[in-house]
């Protein structure tokens, strides 16, 4: 019976885990190229044959897939249709970002509303002063005023679950992690803006079923609960 409150008792563990995922994945359903958190869990076994324990173990992740784009007609908004991440150069290492919602700092760097720098393959973009048109193609090249100042380094990564997220929709990944083999399919969209990939209506359909569960877990340790109280009160007897 004990081991019946101790199992209902974890189940209502990883329901709490699972509502506090799906409540972080609604907040974040309109920022702009945030991606879906997610969670799964397995049974681990230990111990040698025929004394072996199980634990849960709780995976996060993160779904990489594509959010929709949005089109703002801000010059400084950029989307990546395809694969890879804007590169950004950040106080604590390089981060990577499908956010491309990006603006000018005091002396004309283009930046994240953190203040990462976007980084091209000469260093962070820097837009001249009195520039009056800016132009990002499709592969990258930053033009300003008709001339060409520099390409966006967009990295791909040959395994996207090595992507770490450190807030701000942004991620870190160890170096041998990055991609250079030049294959990386994408298309700078200037003017767009990636979505969010959070479905908040399954968000909510997911949030329900979770809630019944954990509440079906409740009414398991109060069964087992009302069980014991009843034995123990008729032992006393």
């Amino acid at each position: 019976m004990i081991d019946g409150i101790e199992l209902a008792a974890s189940g209502q563990e990883s329901y709490a885990n699972v509502q506090e995922v799906i409540a972080r994945n609604l907040a974040n359903a309109n920022t702009i190229g945030f991606k879906k958190n997610t969670i799964s869990f397995k049974t681990v076994l230990s111990g040698t044959e025929g004394s072996q324990t199980s634990t849960l173990q709780t995976d996060y992740g993160v779904d990489q897939s594509k959010g929709a784009l949005t089109h703002t007609s801000n010059s400084l908004d950029m989307a990546i249709d395809g694969d890879g991440f804007f590169t950004l150069e950040t106080e604590k290492g390089m981060r990577y970002t499908r956010n491309g919602q990006f603006q000018l700092s005091t002396n004309s760097e283009i930046i994240t509303d953190s203040g990462a720098k976007l980084i091209g393959q000469n260093g962070p973009v820097k837009i001249p002063n009195g520039a009056v048109e800016i132009i990002i193609n499709s592969n990258g090249t930053v033009k300003v005023d008709g001339k060409e100042i520099g390409r966006l380094i967009i990295t791909n990564f040959t395994d996207l679950n090595k992507l770490v997220p450190t807030g701000d929709s942004t991620f870190a990944a160890p170096i041998e992690a990055i991609n250079n083999d030049g294959n990386a399919k994408f298309r700078v969209a200037q003017g767009y803006l990636e979505r969010s990939n959070v479905n908040v209506v399954m968000e909510m359909v997911d949030m329900i079923t979770n809630m019944r569960s954990y509440e079906a877990s409740n009414n398991v340790i109060k069964t087992f609960s009302d069980l014991m109280e009843r034995l123990t009160s008729a032992q006393a007897l």
